[in-house]
Formats: C-alpha cells, structure tokens, sequence
C-alpha cells in the first residue's frame, strides 16, 4: 500500500462505507429471498427478479415518485407539461410492470396453492407390487396419475406466466430506478 493513499480523503470516505455496508448492507431486502442452503439458479433467478420488482413497486415506487404506476397524464397533456408520445411510453412501462407484479403477488401464489393442494395423499407402499426376481414396480392409480397431469399442466401455466413477467422485468429494467 502507497503512504499517499493514507492521506487521501477518498480511500478513508470509500473504506468506511466499505465497512458500514458490511454490517448494514444497502440491499438488504434482497438477501431475504437469498436461501443461506444451496438454491439452484433455475429458482433463483426468478425468486430475485419478483423481489426487485416487488421492492421497486412497493417502496422505491411509493417513497420517491410524484404519481402512481396508473396515473391519468390528461391533466398533464393538456397543460403542455408532458407530451403525448411521452404519456403513451410510459403507460405502456406502467401497464407491463403492474402486469407483472399483478402476477407475481396476486396470480403466482394462487397456482402455487393450487400445486400444494392438488397433491394427492397416497401411500407408496401401497403401490409397491413386488416381482418375482424380487424387485419393486410401481402401480400407480389412474386417479393419482390424473392429479400428477394436472399438477403437471399447472407448473406448465406456472413457468409461462413466469417467463412472461420475467421478460417485461428485463425488458423494462432501465425504467426501474428512482
């Protein structure tokens, strides 16, 4: 380390927040979403993604911004203070980003519980037959094979919807500062 560094104001200022941030991080809101267990990045990425989104919309959103995500900018237009082209883009971020926490807050919990509750109570013993070369197969019901089709096209609906406001969310990122 050079001795000039030790006199400049920039290191100590920069070296003290360093440290701040290390007791009370800045981000803290996100690493609650982060498992402290291994999380593969498949449910990582979205679980991150949904939590800035909610975090922007919730309170970055409420604290800094004068209007709301569905303002009506015709007070606004016909005072000349903002375009019409600029009403049109930013209803359209406004539309897509509400979309998109409209399903991450409202829509995705529900099929979640729908997931949880379409699970059926089956014992897998009972469904054990044994050969006679003394291995296992499974007999599985038709009912119990109609929950797992079901639950299958609920997690289908569930990855759609999920991409979909993942793609509006990366698309519309630049627009989620305050």
């Amino acid at each position: 380390m050079k001795i000039k560094l030790l006199f400049n104001w920039h290191f100590w200022y920069d070296l003290k927040y360093k440290v701040k941030c290390f007791f009370k991080p800045r981000q803290e809101w996100l690493t609650d979403v982060i498992p402290d267990t291994y999380c593969d990045k498949v449910e990582l990425i979205p679980r991150m993604l949904f939590k800035c989104l909610v975090h922007y919309v919730e309170v970055e959103r409420q604290a800094d911004h004068l209007f709301p995500l569905d303002h009506d900018y015709t007070e606004d237009v016909r005072e000349g203070r903002i375009s019409p082209i600029e009403v049109d883009v930013n209803q359209k971020v406004d539309r897509d980003i509400l979309k998109a926490y409209k399903w991450i807050t409202e829509g995705r919990p529900e099929i979640e519980e729908k997931i949880d509750n379409t699970y059926p109570s089956v014992d897998i013993d009972s469904m054990l037959v044994e050969r006679e070369d003394g291995h296992f197969d499974m007999n599985i019901p038709e009912d119990v094979k109609a929950c797992y089709s079901k639950i299958n096209k609920l997690e289908a609906l569930k990855i759609k919807k999920d991409t979909e406001a993942m793609r509006l969310i990366v698309k519309h990122h630049q627009s989620l500062w305050t």
